[in-house]
């Protein structure tokens, strides 16, 4: 609610005018007098209705509103949007009024209109010859960098996002940045982040690439590179790379973080047995990746992350099938992998990530045991407990039909 409220302010004095009524609608703002702010924003429409600042002061009263209304919020949200959006038709080219719109939609978690409104910036950045006009309908001189600041801004706020499907739709919008603002390192290492956070290496690389040609001074491109070359199987050309920034004349935190990845990368890669693949890995697993869509992702969890621990999985990624269960209403996501019949005791046929509520997810396998019987366990740090035998299920969904029928899907 703060950050909101933050917002609300630094964007009221952005937009502020020589003018009474701007002076004191934003003074009682700033305090906090909501209804003193509501009521001089009433005369100073009667005033002069054609103000172009009245936008934006209404922009800001609706999001503050907003933070003391926990049952109107969306509602609030909705009309300080479409408010700043009248703004924006009426006057296409004030610049402050549609990154002020991004931000907040930024601070609201509305993914969707964050990456409409820079589309729409960077649009009409082409449109108008990057004319753009400021407080008071004046000319900017300096709107390139605002443009360029507030956009780099905004594809951060994507990206830790942590969402890969607002990524994915972020994609487009990150190239027309870099295509816009071909010479800053920062935008074209962000849309390279982009890209490698949804495992478009090519992509990624090719902008930490340009890049690094435009700075090759600046090791952080070159530090990508070497960790997607790293991650591709090309160990050599990592190595090539990381000995050149640990030689080099770069930034010490960046020469440290080189030989760290010089010591992985020469490191003897170890072969995880099966068991505590099963046992040990996929606990850890369950406990540590927070999104069920990343469960889905066979060749993150079954190579990438043994691969930058110096592990090997005892399964190739095409050994592997996983499922996205359909549950009933009321139960848990579950994500099954489904591994190669198991030739000895006690290794898993199955195993179910099933959320637990709390961001994390508890694993429950069904291992082979004696004269053919399957048992359905569960391993809670290092400690293994089962929940008795089941029929084999022939496939992951009735698996977790299995789980059902055993009440374990709680």
């Amino acid at each position: 609610m703060k950050k909101l409220l933050a917002f609300g302010f630094l964007t009221v004095t952005l937009a502020l005018a020589a003018d009474n009524y701007q002076i004191s609608f934003n003074a009682c703002l700033s305090d906090g007098k909501l209804q003193a702010a509501d009521s001089i924003l009433n005369e100073w429409s009667r005033a002069t209705p054609a103000d172009p600042e009245l936008f934006p002061a209404r922009f800001n009263l609706l999001l503050n509103r907003a933070t003391g209304d926990a049952t109107g919020r969306d509602s609030l949200v909705d009309c300080a949007f479409a408010e700043i959006d009248r703004g924006i038709a009426v006057y296409p080219d004030r610049i402050d009024f549609r990154l002020c719109k991004a931000e907040a939609a930024s601070v609201e978690g509305r993914w969707s209109a964050v990456i409409e409104a820079v589309d729409g910036i960077l649009d009409h950045d082409v449109e108008n010859g990057g004319h753009w006009l400021g407080m008071g309908n004046t000319l900017l001189t300096n709107a390139a960098t605002l443009l360029a600041d507030a956009v780099f801004e905004r594809l951060g706020d994507i990206y830790s996002s942590d969402s890969r499907t607002v990524v994915n739709s972020a994609l487009s919008t990150a190239d027309k940045a870099a295509k816009r603002f071909g010479n800053d390192v920062r935008i074209l290492n962000m849309a390279g982040n982009l890209n490698f956070g949804v495992a478009n290496n090519d992509a990624a690389l090719g902008y930490f690439e340009e890049a690094a040609r435009i700075a090759p001074d600046d090791a952080i491109p070159l530090t990508n590179i070497g960790y997607i070359k790293y991650q591709q199987g090309d160990s050599v050309k990592a190595l090539e790379i990381f000995r050149k920034i640990e030689t080099g004349d770069y930034d010490e935190e960046s020469r440290n973080i080189a030989r760290q990845m010089i010591a992985q990368i020469t490191t003897p890669v170890q072969n995880m047995p099966e068991y505590f693949y099963f046992f040990r890995y996929m606990p850890q697993i369950a406990e540590q990746v927070t999104s069920a869509a990343s469960l889905l992702d066979i060749k993150m969890i079954n190579s990438q992350i043994p691969a930058s621990n110096k592990l090997r999985s005892p399964f190739a990624d095409t050994d592997i099938t996983v499922d996205d269960i359909t549950q009933l209403d009321g139960e848990p996501k579950v994500v099954v992998w489904t591994f190669p019949m198991p030739k000895k005791i006690p290794m898993c046929r199955y195993i179910a990530f099933v959320a637990d509520g709390k961001g994390k997810h508890k694993i429950l396998t069904l291992e082979k045991s004696l004269e053919n019987y399957w048992i359905v366990g569960t391993m809670k740090g290092t400690e293994h407990s089962n929940f008795g035998d089941v029929p084999y299920p022939d496939d992951a969904a009735a698996f977790v039909e299995a789980l059902r029928k055993k009440k374990l899907l709680k």
